[in-house]
């Protein structure tokens, strides 16, 4: 790193540390050096640059300076630091600090040799680069914050750099820095500046030398925005007026941050000397707490500038018995400078609504966080554009989709749906007109557009106000309730029209099971095969003690006592979440015709062989008693043949029914993929089909319940 540039960034340095004093210490081939010095002139350290060395840079630092606080760096043949004398690190600030160590970092990639002001786009302070080519100020360089500052970006700064001093006092204040490094004063200086959309503000400036370049002088500018510090002064003497009569007892303490020396007063009110005056010592340390401790033994070990102390208690008045409720508020403020910090304390006396704001908090936080919907509206009447929102709960901004801001002081027409039938409309116009109870359902519209059903109850609130009162809504959404009443009817409506007999049972007392719902076909038949089948067992039996039994419905069939009908049962069973059956959906339909035919209902004996082969399949006790029950329903039910084989393609379970072939196919596991061929040569006619099917399909789904 060049020496000026050395120079440059210790100034910036110390003047993040606060300091004026800043040591770049080298330590290269075993050797710690001092590399350069920032420092008043006549300043001791200055002469010891180049000339004071030591093994090591922890011995360099130590024969400076104990106290210092050290900014390490390492270097591609060494190490560095940054030494700040006479600086403790732990009354820098944290934002200090970081900036610290952005730019040892920096210094270190200058020192083997990187560009300079690499560091530059992270740091809070403005850098900028002046030059003066042809007698007039131009921007070379600027950082980020330098270019926030004045409302444009870096690029745009250096593609029109002398676009900043087209404004007579911006090119004033150039030159002027300008002189002052000529006359080679060092001192930081406090300007106007204005940014180019007109606006100003207020920069500390340290302005330091660079080499002139093409004939052009140049200068390293370093700023810091301190507007905020100019508007504190400014506002310091309205804010202590304004404190002053306040009607909260306010004081701010000094803090000794060693020795325990107790708080010094240092700002009172007039609350604050109004509530101690009867104390004997009337700096306000004798304060104490109904619980007999002293107000700043409790409370002052809580405070920091990270966890201000707020809370409620009890202080003792003169008389050491009567107890004012107050709420304290304190706050400990870290000072930057000096070996003392500061406390301040606020009293507000609660006496006169500790109990009605408590009650209020309360009610405000039940309304804001019910799911019901709750809103406040004014007395204008919608004659004249209202009732007007004057408070809503969050339910109510999540149910029509707006955001809490979007509604206060609207008219409540805006939520009412275009689409709600007249009447509702004029119920309500006429209700709220005439300050009556409305009690309605109707919708509401969102604000994507949506119909909303809500139920809900207005009240009128009459008080002595010059609006003469409110209106107080409460409701809540139940488009849900309203879709499900249109679904159901609509779902009877389908299930009467169809000629399946669909049918609910409810578990009853024991085995028991009573119908909940029938479609029209269901009770015009008037007989329940299910009912048939729990009493004599087997399968429903087993579903209804199986939960595993409810991941697929259950077929079977069964014929009706004079053979002269077939009917084909599906049964799915619903559980709850513990496992208790809580209802059974069946479903039947007839699936061949009365006569007898090719096509015709299979014989009582056939049927009687299939039902009998399927409740063996799910009761078997093992693979081969399931494989051996369709093996048997196979050859007696429907003269076809078994054929099962290894199956290496592995396969998931499924059936190829191909009765066009007269054959089908049944993939499945048990221990192994495996593959059985069933094939006939009879003609079989549909509900002969539709049995054998049903036969495979059994076979299929007990070996799945078994897995």
């Amino acid at each position: 790193m060049a020496g000026d540039n050395s120079s440059a960034a210790l100034r910036l340095a110390a003047s993040l540390a606060g300091s004026e004093r800043a040591l770049l210490l080298v330590e290269r081939f075993g050797t710690a050096r001092i590399e350069a010095a920032s420092c008043p002139a006549g300043d001791r350290l200055a002469n010891l640059v180049g000339s004071l060395t030591a093994p090591t840079l922890e011995t360099l630092a130590a024969r400076i300076d104990h106290g210092g606080s050290i900014f390490a760096f390492t270097l591609n043949g060494g190490r560095g630091s940054i030494l700040l004398p006479g600086i403790e690190i732990a009354t820098l600030p944290e934002r200090s600090r970081e900036q610290l160590q952005l730019l040892a970092a920096a210094i270190a990639e200058s020192l083997d040799e990187r560009a300079t002001f690499d560091y530059a786009d992270y740091l809070s302070e403005g850098l900028t680069i002046y030059r003066f080519p042809a007698g007039e100020p131009e921007i070379e360089f600027i950082n980020p914050s330098a270019a926030r500052r004045i409302g444009s970006t870096p690029e745009q700064v250096l593609a029109e750099p002398r676009a900043l001093f087209g404004d007579r006092e911006n090119r004033k204040l150039a030159f002027e820095l300008l002189a002052i490094l000529r006359e080679e004063n060092r001192s930081a200086i406090q300007r106007e500046v204005r940014a180019l959309d007109g606006s100003t503000y207020w920069v500390q400036l340290q302005p330091l030398p660079l080499p002139d370049r093409d004939g052009a002088a140049r200068l390293l500018l370093i700023s810091s925005d301190i507007t905020p510090v100019r508007a504190g002064e400014e506002r310091e003497s309205i804010l202590t007026s304004c404190i002053d009569v306040a009607a909260d007892a306010i004081a701010v303490y000094r803090l000794e941050r060693e020795g325990a020396e107790r708080p010094t007063l240092v700002y009172g009110n007039r609350a604050f000397h109004a509530l101690v005056s009867s104390h004997a010592e009337r700096d306000g340390t004798a304060i104490r707490t109904d619980d007999g401790k002293g107000l700043f033994d409790s409370y002052l070990p809580l405070a920091s500038d990270h966890n201000p102390v707020q809370c409620e208690t009890s202080i003792l008045l003169e008389d050491g018995k009567t107890k004012l409720p107050v709420e304290i508020h304190a706050r400990r403020l870290r000072s930057t400078i000096g070996d003392h910090d500061f406390i301040a304390f606020s009293l507000h006396d609660l006496s006169a609504r500790i109990a009605t704001e408590r009650e209020r908090r309360m009610l405000a936080h039940a309304v804001d966080e019910s799911l019901d919907f709750f809103a406040i509206g004014d007395f204008i009447p919608p004659s004249r554009g209202g009732s007007h929102i004057l408070y809503m709960n969050a339910a109510f901004a999540h149910l029509v989709g707006y955001a809490t801001e979007e509604l206060i002081g609207r008219s409540s027409g805006v939520l009412i749906s275009p689409n709600n039938t007249p009447q509702i409309l004029k119920t309500l116009t006429e209700s709220i007109e005439h300050r009556k109870v409305v009690s309605l359902e109707l919708m509401m519209r969102a604000k994507d557009g949506r119909d909303i059903w809500c139920e809900f109850v207005a009240q009128p609130i009459v008080d002595d106000s010059e609006e003469g009162g409110y209106w107080l809504t409460v409701g809540r959404e139940i488009t849900l309730r309203k879709q499900a009443m249109g679904q159901i009817a609509l779902l009877t409506w389908v299930l009467d029209e169809i000629d399946s007999r669909v049918t609910i049972f409810e578990p009853a007392k024991g085995d028991r099971f009573a119908v909940s719902y029938e479609n029209a076909a269901s009770a015009e038949r008037g007989r329940y095969h299910f009912l048939d089948l729990v009493r004599s067992g087997g399968i429903v039996g087993k579903l209804v003690e199986d939960r595993k039994f409810a991941e697929s419905p259950l077929r079977t069939m069964v014929a009706d006592t004079d053979g002269t009908r077939v009917t084909e049962i599906e049964i799915r069973a619903l559980f709850d979440g513990a496992g208790r059956l809580t209802a059974v959906i069946t479903m039947e339909r007839d699936i061949a015709p009365a006569a007898a035919g090719p096509d015709g209902h299979p014989s009582a004996v056939r049927l009687a062989l299939v039902t009998a082969g399927m409740q063996n399949m799910i009761h078997a006790p093992s693979p081969e008693a399931r494989l051996r029950a369709l093996s048997l329903t196979l050859r007696e039910g429907f003269g076809a043949s078994l054929a099962v084989e290894r199956n290496p393609d592995g396969e998931a379970s499924r059936l190829t029914f191909e009765p066009q072939h007269q054959r089908a196919t049944l993939r499945y596991f048990s221990g192994e993929p495996k593959r059985a061929l069933v094939t006939w040569s009879a003609s079989l006619g549909e509900s002969e089909l539709t049995a054998l099917r049903l036969a495979l399909e059994t076979f299929l789904g007990a070996v799945e319940i078994a897995r």
